[in-house]
């Protein structure tokens, strides 16, 4: 038969002793396992304080950096829209440039082309007709041989400002009681670098 005791363990009672007094084994190591978990407790607790502080500072020092940085993102796009601004007045002021100087070479291109086709022109040749247009010219003369009008189409090309000087036609004709050929001839103006207006 087994036997259950029911009644209530005596308590151990814990004396507390003076200074100076053997304090019992038992007694002894309860306070010793007290005084470690402060210790512990203290120590977590300055541990967590630490790891806060530690957070809030790096938030704090990404903030201002953030700041820095959006600050330096402004003065960029400043800087990239007047780059920008003054690419764009650039690009009027060339288109300006170029308009102006065509202007100024269509002004000298006829003043030019009169006096460089009053060069060209061999003795015993004359002009009746110039047909000016774009880049185009038509002439139209007479001369008392074939010769002459070949010698006027190499002196043309000899200027450097006309190009693809072409005979369109050539036909004797009586004038004033004496034979001449009759001529016209179409070609180029050269408004580019090439137009030196000097000889070969």
């Amino acid at each position: 038969m087994i036997k259950i005791n029911l009644l209530q363990p005596a308590k151990k009672e814990i004396a507390f002793a003076a200074p100076g007094v053997a304090v019992p084994e038992e007694v002894e190591g309860k306070g010793v396992r007290y005084d470690i978990a402060i210790i512990v407790s203290i120590i977590f607790i300055a541990l967590i304080g630490w790891m806060a502080y530690s957070t809030t500072s790096e938030l704090k020092r990404l903030d201002e950096e953030i700041a820095i940085k959006q600050q330096e993102k402004q003065k960029l796009q400043g800087v990239l829209k007047e780059l920008e601004e003054n690419k764009k007045k650039k690009e009027t002021l060339t288109q300006k440039t170029k308009v102006i100087e065509e202007l100024i070479s269509k002004q000298l291109i006829p003043v030019k082309m009169m006096d460089l086709l009053s060069k060209a022109l061999p003795d015993q040749v004359w002009l009746t007709k110039l047909k000016y247009s774009g880049n185009r010219v038509e002439i139209e003369g007479k001369a008392l041989t074939n010769t002459l009008i070949a010698t006027f189409i190499s002196n043309l090309e000899d200027t450097n400002f006309f190009e693809n000087v072409d005979l369109i036609s050539s036909k004797k004709v009586k004038s004033r009681n004496m034979e001449v050929y009759e001529f016209r001839l179409r070609a180029s103006i050269v408004t580019g670098a090439k137009a030196s207006g000097g000889k070969k």
